[in-house]
């Protein structure tokens, strides 16, 4: 008796070793349309916090926060845990306006479906911005 019992208790524990953990992070697909909306702030620097939103489509971005020349688009690469903005949009930055914020370069980022988080590191700090998918009634 026993050994049945040791057997089903070493059965009931494999199984469960075996079992394949779910998946935490959801698909973020570049070649549907999507728009998000948040927030993003800085973090040990200057202490700016703004709003941005950020629309996906066809493999191609484009982003808009509320500081002035906050606009950028471009194309969008997914590799792994990280998403790169490729700015196809130049414009010179006057000095007198400061940073715009707007999503640009390499970021690492997690996705839940629901919840698109990003990060990455700038020049004295890092920025991260909290977003949400917009939904389509």
């Amino acid at each position: 008796m026993r050994k049945l019992i040791f057997l089903l208790t070493l059965f009931i524990a494999i199984s469960f070793y075996s079992c394949k953990k779910e998946k935490l992070q959801a698909d973020l697909y570049l070649y549907k349309d999507s728009s998000y909306s948040g927030t993003f702030k800085t973090i040990n620097s200057e202490n700016i916090s703004g709003t941005v939103i950020l629309n996906i489509s066809n493999g191609y971005y484009e982003c808009l926060t509320n500081l002035p020349l906050g606009h950028g688009a471009g194309k969008l690469e997914i590799k792994e845990t990280k998403i790169n903005f490729i700015d196809t949009l130049f414009l010179p930055i006057p000095a007198t306006y400061g940073p715009s914020y707007v999503i640009s370069g390499e970021h690492f980022y997690t996705f839940d479906g629901e919840n698109l988080k990003m990060w990455r590191e700038k020049n004295v700090g890092s920025v991260q911005y909290d977003l949400q998918i917009e939904r389509k009634d």
